[in-house]
């Protein structure tokens, strides 16, 4: 599943905050969870342990991403507007230990991103109708993996390897965050491809890494690629608090059934039956020279898009509301 390293880091840093909804997104689903759960007992535990609340919290592992992977110093002041309440020399020291600690911890190929990079998505080919732990895509460090290491900590359970989460304050911020990221078609679902551009399947005979599209990252409608089009949100979508619309639905959407330990699991295959719409009737261009496919996007997309995003918003500020309502009753 690893998406090859293929930019100078400064580049890199500039492209971190292009994650999963991008800040706008994991604002409201913050937002949304801050709305649902205020005045409660699972809203003073919140507040004790972040010292704020959700909507800050949410964009914490991406500000993360600042931190240089050879240095292990925040690089990113002055970058992003979302992260300038972490830009001070308490806050980036805690960055950039989460950085270090969880660079290098996991099994992955050479080339591959820093680990803790990893833990923001999984890459299930579209062929498939669930989420299961071995499909070509996933990992024991990917977004599900990442979703149940944080929940076992806020719970008081042993981080399970090969996550390195060293507080609940540093769970509770990463939980956040990756939530907003399993509701992320392009976090979860990937289209495999061949140099010509015809569409793969990486779980059948012998697997092809060159097949990869990096969640969507290598195909480009025009200058800017698919996955970036999924991140990108209005401001307006952040307002807080929520619109009394957006807070209806997220009330009446229900618990994911079952242990909350595999509550990540059903959300990812979820989200890949979402992903498999993501990218159904997409035409694709060969491959050129830098591994990039030209993609056709089928009409009325850009209103299905702009539909999901909110819906998966919504969605993500409920599930994070219910888990830790879940967790502290």
């Amino acid at each position: 599943m690893a998406r090859v390293l293929a930019l100078a880091f400064g580049i890199l840093l500039c492209a971190g905050q292009a994650q999963a909804f991008g800040p706008n997104g994991h604002m409201a689903v913050g937002t949304i969870a801050d709305s649902l759960i205020a005045g409660t007992p699972t809203a003073r535990r919140v507040r004790q342990i972040l010292g704020s609340n959700l909507r800050t919290a949410a964009v914490w592992a991406d500000c993360a991403k600042g931190v240089n992977p050879s240095t292990f110093k925040y690089q990113g002041e002055g970058r992003f507007a979302e992260c300038a309440i972490y830009e001070n020399p308490a806050s980036e020291r805690q960055m950039e230990a989460f950085v270090r600690r969880n660079t290098g911890n996991c099994v992955s190929p050479p080339g591959a991103e820093p680990c803790h990079k990893q833990y923001h998505y999984t890459d299930v080919a579209i062929q498939r109708t669930a989420y299961t732990q071995g499909l070509v895509g996933t990992s024991d460090h990917d977004i599900v993996a990442a979703i149940s290491a944080s929940i076992a900590v806020l719970q008081d359970q042993d981080c399970p390897p090969p996550f390195r989460i060293t507080s609940k304050k540093e769970a509770l911020r990463i939980l956040s965050h990756y939530i907003g990221d399993i509701h992320q078609p392009m976090h979860v679902a990937s289209v495999y491809l061949d140099p010509a551009g015809r569409v793969v399947d990486p779980d059948e005979g012998s697997f092809d890494p060159q097949t990869e599209t990096r969640g969507a990252n290598d195909l480009l409608a025009g200058s800017k690629n698919l996955h970036a089009q999924w991140d990108s949100m209005t401001a307006s979508i952040a307002q807080s608090p929520p619109s009394a619309t957006v807070l209806t639905q997220a009330r009446a959407l229900a618990a994911t059934g079952g242990d909350i330990a595999g509550w990540s699991t059903a959300w990812a295959t979820e989200t890949l039956a979402l992903g498999t719409q993501a990218f159904a009737g997409i035409t694709y261009a060969p491959e050129d020279g830098r591994h990039h496919y030209q993609i056709a996007l089928p009409a009325g997309y850009s209103s299905f898009r702009t539909r999901s995003q909110r819906d998966q918003v919504t969605k993500a500020g409920a599930r994070l509301a219910q888990v830790l309502t879940a967790i502290w009753p």
